[in-house]
């Protein structure tokens, strides 16, 4: 779901242009048991600069406050390290959330090769698709393929994962401090909306010319995963019989207002990050409109309206 990025909208994003920049990635939302401290390394994606100045940034102590960790609580540690006078680029929102995985406790060792789990005591392959889909958010089924055998101890990155990625590679740590990576397959299946019989163009989508069925997902938020999402809109082209239905598709004949609060989505290549805002202008779905982050009047952004609740920024 690759680390969720928080864009502070686009330009920030192709910002990091010499060796000496160091950008510094941290998600909406972590997942972890341990709520007290965090190395910054364990949390945030560090890219760029040099080898010496990752180490420091890496290495960083960061106190969590309950359930929340503040960017004040990062630039306070990076101002105090002696790696600030680097070109720092910190890309995270004003605070960010510490859930618990799905699953909890410590890896050990066992031997898997595909995606059925074994039967012991130890973790099982089914086990590790539940945490993923946990550092994912994933409401669908993921398929694993382990390469290898999973490791003793516990994982400590990474603390997020994006849906439609085709592998990952997860890093344990035992409690001698020593760090083993395992590379992991994934498969991504969700349930979508499908046409039970022909649409034409211009038909109306309604509960008698569709139903749900299971399917591959590469492009997460392509494909219409619920009716109360399509009811009543309007296909733009003609669907085939058993083909699922891709939001874009479609028109709502309900004019969304401006002053909407949605949810803005942004993805830049196989990376997606969300934050709140509210539309600046009337639209329908499928149109493109101006949109605006909820804490930054400043900023407008250019984002396509995908329903009433959801708009999409894309990033090349």
């Amino acid at each position: 779901m690759l680390l969720l990025l928080f864009f502070v909208f686009i330009n920030p994003l192709y910002a990091a242009q010499t060796s000496r920049t160091v950008k510094i990635e941290v998600p909406e939302v972590i997942y972890s048991s341990n709520k007290d401290t965090f190395k910054l390394g364990n949390i945030a994606k560090i890219t760029g600069g040099n080898q010496h100045i990752r180490r420091i940034l890496s290495a960083l102590e960061i106190y969590a406050d309950g359930n929340t960790i503040s960017r004040n609580e990062v630039l306070a540690a990076i101002g105090e390290s002696d790696a600030s006078d680097a070109r720092i680029e910190l890309y995270m929102p004003s605070f960010i959330k510490i859930e618990a995985p799905d699953y909890e406790g410590n890896f050990t060792e066992t031997s898997a090769s595909s995606t059925s789990g074994s039967n012991n005591n130890t973790l099982s392959a089914n086990e590790l698709s539940a945490l993923i889909k946990s550092l994912s958010s994933w409401n669908g089924r993921v398929e694993l393929k382990i390469n290898g055998s999973i490791p003793e101890g516990r994982l400590i990155d990474p603390p997020s994962i994006t849906p439609g990625v085709s592998g990952v590679t997860l890093r344990f740590q035992d409690g001698g401090g020593r760090v083993r990576p395992l590379n992991v397959n994934l498969t991504w299946l969700q349930n979508v909306i499908t046409a039970s019989r022909n649409i034409k163009r211009g038909d109306r989508i309604t509960q008698n010319n569709i139903f749900q069925r299971e399917m591959k997902i590469t492009r997460p938020g392509v494909y219409a995963s619920s009716p109360a999402e399509i009811l009543g809109f309007t296909a733009d082209r003609n669907i085939r019989q058993g083909e699922p239905i891709v939001i874009a598709n479609l028109t709502s004949s309900n004019i969304i207002k401006k002053g909407r609060q949605v949810k803005i989505i942004a993805r830049f290549g196989g990376a997606s990050a969300s934050a709140d805002g509210i539309l600046m202008e009337d639209g329908r779905p499928g149109d493109w409109v101006k949109v605006r982050r909820s804490d930054d009047r400043r900023t407008t952004l250019r984002a396509r309206i995908i329903n009433e609740n959801t708009v999409e920024v894309r990033v090349e």
